[in-house]
């Protein structure tokens, strides 16, 4: 008995799942109930090639997701009876009196929330980065975020600078900035995601996604700038060059 669910996924005689002729979901198996099992949702409407990179599965006992920002996993608490997609690009479900974003049960009520920018939401008094990490020790009326067109998980307030939602202790945000070389539009490679920056006591190699900022303790600050060469982007002080937050001697 071969059930179809649709965008390539199959149900065979109740006892295994194949996407395309290969088995899927294996470790799953004892607890999906294969005969309540079916699609409930995909993003596919929204692409142009309808190719479906993300879909909502259910049963009667539990909701699922596979998706290119999470492998297959169960919705904690998610109940298939009230199952609501609320912004499926994003990953925005609820459910059981959660929101959630992709596989993520959300901390908070998201009709509260406020979107300072992709990375940064802002409820009530309380700030979170990526929608489920909390913001600790943060200063929301200093709070800002700088660079809001390049830079975007890059913030600061009065007391610390921020990189995806954690301070970066070295670096005094009174004084901290990107290098306007970076900033200008010239074109260069990774021109979107790497970046130099300085303040009054060191520079720093921002990779946005990298998970930290890189601390370089250069002896002659001042003179720290960047430059593009043959399209690839590198910063220079007086005894270095680095490219990709790498040095090599001058």
């Amino acid at each position: 008995m071969i059930k179809d669910l649709g965008h390539g996924y199959k149900i065979i005689d109740n006892k295994f799942i194949l996407c395309y002729e290969s088995e899927v979901f294996k470790k799953f198996y004892k607890t999906i109930d294969f005969e309540t099992f079916e699609i409930i949702t995909t993003n596919a409407e929204y692409d142009n090639d309808g190719f479906a990179s993300t879909i909502y599965f259910g049963d009667k006992n539990h909701v699922y997701i596979q998706s290119a920002f999470t492998s297959f996993s169960i919705l904690e608490n998610a109940n298939p009876k009230d199952f609501k997609v609320i912004d499926i690009q994003k990953g925005y479900t609820f459910s059981n009196g959660n929101y959630y974003r992709h596989n993520d049960k959300m901390p908070f009520d998201l009709s509260k929330a406020k979107h300072l920018n992709d990375y940064h939401i802002r409820v009530e008094d309380q700030l979170y980065f990526g929608d489920v990490k909390r913001i600790e020790n943060v200063d929301l009326e200093s709070f800002v975020i700088p660079y809001p067109e390049k830079v975007e998980n890059l913030a600061k307030d009065k007391n610390h600078v921020f990189f995806k939602g954690k301070i970066v202790l070295e670096v005094n945000p009174d004084t901290f900035k990107v290098l306007e070389g970076c900033l200008d539009g010239t074109y260069y490679l990774e021109c979107d995601n790497t970046f130099y920056a300085k303040d009054d006591t060191y520079a720093y190699f921002i990779r946005t996604i990298s998970d930290e900022v890189k601390v370089i303790k250069t002896k002659s600050l001042e003179d720290f700038h960047f430059k593009v060469i043959d399209e690839r982007g590198y910063a220079f002080d007086k005894e270095y060059s680095y490219y990709m937050g790498k040095r090599t001697k001058l």
